[in-house]
């Protein structure tokens, strides 16, 4: 979740020549070493660059660019760059919940399209966060390619409550800009979660966790809940790293003064499991 592995730019600029191959000779090779510097420059400033540095290229090429991405469609001549950037990536790096479904363009197509089929610009996301991302401004939203300061930051606050009455569990999510530190970041990470409405979604999804993770906890003592709570944390740590929302909540519920077996039995009477206590 967050970050993925950045694509190597040797691949990128490897990708220039079946593009131009697949224009029908509407790019030339000046297209071509104009994409490699626009790649290379793109790469050294983080994933980022101006619309002047886009206009480099002629609006002819601009625009042939931006029709070639159709070709990376499956089954067509480029669709081996969507292939292999699919092949790097699990599940959306932006919410952490579903796997990857669309190819989105981190600087906008519409706006930037000299960086139409170009892989650095290129994330796999879910249908729903690419569809609520949209064409948004890129310097808003976090680069799941170069944005490295993220990478196993765990910068989610989950705060547990439980009533003393009812023992009815509740939670809340928010983001510890000073685990962030970075000002600027912190501000990305707020934009994108109110964009892609992370918190409303993450709520069913952790609700949906906990009542797998605990449907039969009626027959638990004391040994068996803390010992399946610790090992759910250390299945998620190994499996999806310290900043992934299942390994954060998992902890939340561990550190929490408010979360004890009498809590979860509660629990486990009012929810019926999602997914027959096969806890993904």
């Amino acid at each position: 979740m967050w970050i993925l592995e950045k694509p190597l730019i040797d691949e990128a600029l490897s990708d220039i020549a079946r593009v131009i191959a697949e224009s029908n000779a509407s790019l030339t090779g000046t297209d071509g070493t104009s994409l490699n510097s626009l790649y290379r420059l793109y790469d050294r400033q983080g994933g980022t660059i101006s619309k002047q540095q886009d206009e480099t290229l002629s609006a002819s090429a601009r625009n042939t660019l931006y029709n070639l991405y159709d070709k990376t469609q499956e089954g067509r001549r480029l669709s081996y760059i969507r292939t292999q950037l699919f092949k790097a990536v699990d599940v959306c790096p932006m919410c952490g919940i579903q796997p990857p479904s669309q190819l989105d363009h981190q600087m906008p197509r519409s706006k930037y399209k000299s960086l139409s089929v170009c892989r650095l610009n290129l994330v796999p996301l879910c249908g729903v966060c690419n569809n609520k991302k949209k064409a948004s401004d890129a310097s808003t939203f976090v680069h799941p390619y170069y944005d490295h300061e993220l990478q196993d930051l765990p910068f989610f606050i989950i705060d547990v409550h439980s009533s003393p009455v009812t023992h009815r569990l509740s939670w809340k999510f928010s983001i510890n800009e000073q685990v962030v530190g970075n000002p600027t970041l912190a501000a990305k990470i707020s934009t994108q979660v109110g964009v892609v409405k992370l918190f409303r979604r993450l709520y069913k999804e952790t609700n949906n966790l906990l009542s797998d993770l605990l449907f039969d906890a009626e027959g638990w003592n004391e040994e068996t809940f803390e010992f399946i709570m610790q090992r759910e944390y250390r299945k998620h740590l190994c499996l999806r790293g310290t900043n992934d929302w299942h390994t954060l909540f998992i902890k939340a519920l561990l550190d929490s003064p408010r979360f004890s077996l009498q809590e979860a039995k509660v629990y486990a009477q009012r929810i019926t499991p999602v997914n027959q206590g096969l806890n993904g």
